[in-house]
């Protein structure tokens, strides 16, 4: 099975930028340090920001941030979502999301796009691709 890779679009790119303005806004050194950003089906935005806990299992993710703040607003239509990490407010980078914001993802749209790469070349593959062996 080969990896469906696809060029991000304008829309995509306004995707990064989103998740970036968040983590602008919000990053606080070792609490919010991971920010995200989908795009549902109906081309709605969301955005959600890590929670760093003082019990790892407690943690929630930036992806499944974003995720939650779309659901409490009633769309469950993820289509692209995308997360963003780095060292200090200003060195960003992209990152793909771990084995549990996958599983999550997954579970949202199956077919959902995650982009994934590097700033400099990113592009996006479905969430299907990062978990092959899921049936």
């Amino acid at each position: 099975m080969g990896v469906g890779i696809l060029e991000l679009d304008h829309k995509d790119r306004e995707l990064i930028e989103n998740a970036k303005d968040t983590r602008r806004r919000l990053y606080r050194a070792g609490r919010h340090e991971v920010a995200a950003a989908l795009r549902t089906t109906s081309g709605e935005v969301f955005t959600g920001i890590h929670i760093e806990a003082s019990v790892g299992f407690a943690d929630v993710c930036g992806e499944v941030a974003a995720i939650c703040h779309a659901v409490a607003h009633g769309h469950a239509d993820l289509d692209t979502i995308v997360a963003l990490g780095g060292d200090g407010p200003d060195n960003i980078y992209l990152m793909p999301p771990c084995g549990r914001c996958r599983e999550v993802i997954s579970d949202m749209n199956p077919g959902a796009w995650v982009i994934v790469g590097t700033l400099e070349r990113p592009h996006k593959v479905r969430v299907a691709e990062l978990l092959p062996l899921k049936g």
